[in-house]
């Protein structure tokens, strides 16, 4: 009976004992599973927080780039205003040295006409004086003469003034 009584009371202890181990798994697991849960979801939390940081790192180097990017176009297109304005400059300086150098062409073409001018006066004259003097000319030749010489005069008048304004240009 005793053995009886002990294989009862070592029979009981161990169902209880196998009770208890289930408990015990059962709430082992069950706390597991809540610190797996737990932990997934920390985890979860974890990486959003990462990809919102990384979001936000990427939305600010992006807005740095494109920053960069608009000072860099800005410089750019400051360069070539410079440029065009350099540009300018040249073609102004060439085109005041193409106006100054036709303008001294065309002085020098003024006085070579003046000259021209004076030459046939002074020719003209000559010929006035040494006919008359050797008395070759006709009353009607000697006034052509004169009338020529005067209209030779006028337009050496007339090309002194061209000149002088050619000369104040």
């Amino acid at each position: 009976m005793k053995k009886i009584v002990l294989a009862v009371m070592l029979l009981g202890l161990s169902a209880t004992s196998l009770t208890a181990q289930e408990q015990k798994t059962e709430s082992v697991e069950k706390v597991e599973n809540t610190k797996t849960t737990e932990e997934v979801l920390k985890a979860e939390e974890e990486a959003k927080a990462k990809t919102e940081e990384a979001a936000k790192l990427a939305e600010k180097e992006a807005k740095k780039l494109e920053k960069e990017q608009k000072a860099a176009e800005k410089k750019a297109k400051k360069e070539a205003k410079e440029v065009k304005k350099k540009e300018k400059e040249v073609k102004k300086k060439e085109k005041e040295a193409k106006k100054e150098a036709k303008l001294k062409s065309a002085i020098a073409k003024q006085k070579r006409n003046v000259s021209k001018v004076e030459r046939k006066i002074t020719k003209l004259e000559n010929k006035l004086s040494q006919d008359t003097a050797a008395g070759k000319l006709s009353p009607v030749a000697i006034e052509k003469l004169k009338s020529s010489i005067a209209k030779q005069k006028l337009k050496l008048v007339k090309e002194n003034v061209k000149l002088n304004k050619l000369e104040r240009k």
